[in-house]
């Protein structure tokens, strides 16, 4: 089963429930007001886009789903977005998780995404998302990343709700899940299902007649390159009007009047 905190829970709660079982659900992490405001500025994109809306030179396939919409560049579409990837829980979390390992200064965020599976959209292939990194030791994956999907819709078992395989972060690395170590991530809207880059999930099948959407982010050590260019999906002048914070996490260090952007320091 995948363990339900509170954002009352203690942080060393936290950590030591990912730790064991490579997740956890915080309940209620946000306000389910904005999940409606989120919703609203989403709600034009998601509709105007077709499914299978990946760009050309990437082909549809069965991994990113048949009856599934994918968004990036959300601070452009949604300035709203900021209250979620820069969350101060989330941050203690994710700087408390990667900090254990190695050389690991600051937090950045690799990507910022909108998935929205639709009906009659098959499971997904259970996966790793540190496999996004291929070229990473066996170490340095274990706290290279710590990903997040927040439900903007309740998650249920009919709608799609990440299958996890709570533990499967201390397997040997060809192991497959059985079907009765494999939970779903059952939540109301504005909860989250957190969870190690190297723990066994996917999306699940949906079987309703509505679509599931939520934010998946990923958080990863400053000396690893993130998956999306914030810079390009955004844009600069998008990224310069959030707060500093915020553009830290989305690698852009300077500040409005200089356009610098990336590492200026050694990560």
């Amino acid at each position: 089963m995948i363990v339900h905190l509170s954002a009352d829970n203690s942080l060393p709660e936290m950590l030591d429930t990912i730790g064991r079982d490579g997740a956890c659900i915080i309940d209620d992490l946000i306000p389910q007001q904005l999940c409606d405001q989120l919703m609203a500025d989403f709600s034009p994109h998601v509709d105007a886009a077709s499914w299978m809306n990946l760009p050309k030179k990437a082909p549809p396939n069965e991994f990113f789903g048949y009856r599934t919409k994918r968004f990036h560049g959300l601070p452009a579409i949604s300035t709203l977005v900021e209250k979620i990837f820069a969350h101060p829980l989330l941050l203690q979390i994710a700087g408390s998780f990667l900090r254990k390992g190695q050389n690991c200064r600051t937090v950045r965020v690799s990507t910022v995404e909108l998935i929205v599976i639709g009906p009659k959209e098959t499971a997904q292939q259970l996966h790793r998302d540190s496999g996004s990194w291929p070229h990473l030791s066996e170490e340095q994956r274990d706290r290279a990343l710590i990903s997040m999907n927040l439900a903007l819709f309740d998650f249920t078992e009919e709608n799609g709700a990440t299958l996890v395989a709570p533990g499967s972060h201390r397997w040997d690395q060809q192991r497959q899940a059985k079907y009765s170590e494999i939970f779903p991530a059952t939540m109301k809207r504005g909860s989250a299902l957190l969870y190690s880059g190297q723990v066994l999930h996917a999306g699940g099948a949906n079987r309703s007649e509505n679509s599931r959407p939520c934010i998946h982010l990923g958080y990863i050590p400053s000396w690893l390159a993130p998956l999306e260019n914030h810079a390009v999906s955004n844009g600069m002048e998008t990224i310069l009007k959030l707060n500093k914070p915020a553009r830290h996490l989305l690698n852009v260090v300077g500040e409005p009047n200089d356009y610098s952007w990336g590492f200026n320091t050694n990560p």
